[in-house]
């Protein structure tokens, strides 16, 4: 099983590309159960806009139509607060 993918410092506009094509990468590499959820690690995130957030619910949205769902481990303060803040509030809540 592989481990969780950590989000990067900062998860905003300038880096959302980077970021999702570092996901993409990671998920065609996940060799957990088909089920297991994608665990990133967002204990690093000091800065987040609309963008990073949109590319989260993206992602979630992406792996709960394959059966899996999104799991973010450790969420920041400021991850937590944004997604919060941006209605996304379920993404940073245990399951």
């Amino acid at each position: 099983m592989t481990t969780a993918m950590a989000l990067p410092a900062e998860l905003t506009i300038y880096t959302a590309a980077q970021t999702r094509q570092c996901m993409l990468e990671r998920l065609g590499a996940d060799d957990g159960p088909g089920a297991a959820p994608f665990v990133v690690d967002g204990s690093a995130v000091a800065e987040i806009d609309g963008a990073g957030v949109q590319l989260l619910v993206a992602l979630s949205r992406s792996l709960l139509a394959q059966g899996r769902r999104l799991a973010i481990a450790a969420p920041a303060e400021t991850l937590a607060s944004a997604c919060v803040a941006l209605g996304a509030a379920s993404l940073v809540e245990a399951p």
